[in-house]
């Protein structure tokens, strides 16, 4: 049996060609998951428009979103983004709506849900929890009207509120 003869370097070209295109394709690919600092899902209806110099996209029916290690989960929710497509606010409504946060290490996550979660963005991070509201965190359960936590500080306050306090084992 005869094999038709081929130019090695035109094989060696057409192997590096699809070389560089595979792990071209792959490296993109990981570049971009690298940069995903923020993601959101929704069942039902999703919305996307402009108002007031921000942009709004809004979230329907069994709503999910997260920004780094901060899950939030509800029936509906309002993310807010600057013009440079960086996340402002998100507004979280559900029954209830909840919050987790999983630091990096082996600490447990911090959790919290309530009627409403307001999480702002930012350098200074902050979630709020408006009605009917809990929040766990090693060593500290709390219940109350409304809770603020300072993502950064760990700073928590409340109002109106009942909770345990467990011993920590750092």
């Amino acid at each position: 049996m005869k094999f038709p003869a081929v130019n090695p370097d035109l094989m060696k070209v057409a192997m590096l060609v699809g070389l560089t295109l595979l792990l071209g394709s792959g490296a993109a690919t990981l570049a971009q998951e690298a940069n995903v600092a923020h993601e959101y899902r929704a069942d039902g209806e999703t919305t996307i428009e402009t108002v007031n110099g921000l942009r709004v996209i809004t979230l329907r029916d069994n709503v999910f979103v997260r920004q780094n290690d901060i899950e939030l989960t509800g029936d509906q929710a309002i993310l807010e983004y600057n013009l440079d497509n960086q996340l402002q606010t998100v507004r979280l409504t559900g029954s209830p709506a909840s919050f987790q946060q999983t630091p990096g290490g082996e600490s447990a996550p911090l959790t919290g849900s309530s009627e409403t979660i307001n999480y702002y963005a930012g350098n200074e991070s902050v979630v709020e929890f408006i009605g009917g509201a809990s929040f766990n965190q090693p060593g500290t359960t709390l219940q109350c009207a409304q809770i603020r936590h300072v993502i950064e500080s760990g700073a928590t306050s409340g109002q109106a509120c009942s909770g345990s306090l467990s011993q920590q084992i750092n």
